[in-house]
């Protein structure tokens, strides 16, 4: 699940590389709006772009490993 906060990146639409994750650009959640029975949406400012609303589907949020173990 994606949090206010967490670092994301867009996921490819279609295509061989469907629905695996666009690593050249990641983004920072700025705003997540959630209403009830719709799919959560996310202000999500990437790179040097303008920051723009995604649905839920459409990132793909990196999951940092514990390193010490």
């Amino acid at each position: 699940m994606i949090n206010l906060g967490d670092i994301v990146y867009r996921r490819y639409k279609g295509g061989l590389k469907n629905n695996q994750p666009y690593e050249k650009g990641v983004g920072l959640v700025i705003k997540r709006i959630k209403e009830k029975h719709e799919v959560a949406q996310f202000y999500v400012k990437f790179d040097k772009e303008i920051p723009k609303w995604f649905y839920q589907h459409d990132l793909y949020k990196i999951e940092g490993g514990d390193e010490r173990k």
